[in-house]
């Protein structure tokens, strides 16, 4: 099957959508299919070493606005002389077949963000400024313009919460929906290296084998609720009896000299250590006992299921997609409000019982849930969906 994934950009370093993409794309090309990816702008130092063609759309325009017209134009005209199968776009774009928005619906995601500032005040001044970001109004109908109504592309929603958002907002039809969670690579998570590595890293934070390690891992320190852990982790420290003492490790590249601030009012003290970025996040994942992101919205986050192939359980909120993977609590915690700063620090106590923790670790493992939240499942799902309305 000739197939073409439409992004707007494209750069293999990136994490996220960009990275989720790759995969996928890897995927496709890995079970037989001939794959393009077609992008406004792409950065790959060597596209000879990949399994999958890429096409660079030849956008000109400057202004964030043009550009998107641009892409447009571009993209419409490319597919008017293409012979492809089935164009999936991650975009809200004219002329597909599937459209999987890697970050859930523009719309909904704007209020959200909205809300990660604190005050009402701050709210409704990002809610207002929102408004008079031309480029993404100009997103957010073409969304509305592709979802409403009985004709159009088949939403494969990433997660049950985006497909809560479209049909909320856009009333779209149960037959233009289908839910196919999504995936990721798992390969450099389940080896024995990563274990290996893990295992002197716990040596390293833990050398007394008494503590309850936590992995925060995000590039958006405000919108994951960075902030709201902090509030939960001295709560944490105060309801504290017979559990475990905790650590926390953030992992991140972006600044995060307020929030270690933040650490040192609450007087946190070592409890919370600030990594930077990091290219061991594989040994990181098998050193912690879960994964934790009170996040104010995530399609589905790639933490969360990293955490997961990794045997690691999370905790997080209703408003993560990943949170469908959670199993009602079997292998992880949702929390319904990030923002509650008792809710939160009750789940890390319960992760910071020893019992609990490898209860959860070890049903990952008996239930091999590293299989639902591998991309070749989710590949193999949307291959099914294609071959349905081809």
């Amino acid at each position: 099957m000739k197939i073409a994934l439409v992004l707007e950009k494209f750069d293999i370093r990136r994490g996220g959508a960009e990275r989720s993409s790759y995969e996928l794309a890897e995927a496709l090309a890995g079970a037989g299919h001939e794959v393009t990816l077609l992008a406004g702008e792409v950065k790959v130092e060597q596209f000879e070493s990949l399994p999958f063609g890429i096409i660079h759309l030849p956008v000109r325009a400057k202004t964030r606005t043009g550009w998107w017209r641009d892409f447009q134009r571009v993209l419409a005209e490319h597919l008017g002389k293409g012979d492809y199968d089935i164009v999936h776009s991650m975009v809200a774009v004219g002329g597909v077949d599937v459209f999987q928005p890697r970050g859930g619906s523009i719309r909904y995601s704007a209020r959200r963000h909205a809300l990660s500032y604190k005050g009402t005040i701050s709210i409704a001044i990002k809610q207002a400024l929102s408004c008079l970001n031309l480029a993404r109004a100009a997103r957010i109908r073409a969304e509305g313009k592709i979802c409403r109504g009985h004709e159009g592309p088949i939403l494969a929603a990433l997660s049950s919460y985006v497909q809560e958002q479209f049909e909320g907002q856009y009333s779209m039809l149960p037959s233009r929906v289908r839910l196919i969670r999504s995936g990721i690579d798992i390969t450099k998570l389940r080896n024995s290296r990563a274990k290996e590595q893990g295992e002197k890293l716990r040596k390293l934070y833990d050398q007394n084998g008494d503590l309850a390690l936590f992995i925060f891992a995000a590039e958006n320190l405000r919108l994951k609720g960075l902030s709201n852990l902090l509030y939960a982790a001295q709560r944490a420290v105060e309801l504290r009896s017979t559990q475990r003492d905790f650590r926390m490790l953030v992992v991140s590249s972006g600044k995060f000299g307020r929030y270690y601030r933040l650490a040192q009012e609450l007087e946190l003290g070592n409890r919370v250590i600030f990594l930077g970025s990091t290219s061991q996040m594989p040994a990181l994942l098998h050193m912690a006992d879960a994964v934790v992101l009170p996040t104010y919205n995530d399609a589905c986050s790639r933490m969360v299921l990293e955490g997961l192939a990794a045997g690691r359980p999370a905790i997080t909120t209703r408003f993560n997609g990943a949170a469908d993977f959670l199993g009602e609590g079997k292998y992880g915690i949702v929390l319904e409000d990030g923002e509650d700063a008792e809710e939160l620090a009750r789940a890390l106590l319960t992760m910071c019982d020893k019992h609990e923790a490898r209860k959860r670790a070890m049903a990952i493992e008996a239930d091999k849930l590293y299989e639902e939240v591998w991309v070749q499942r989710h590949a193999r799902e949307l291959v099914e969906l294609y071959e349905e309305i081809r």
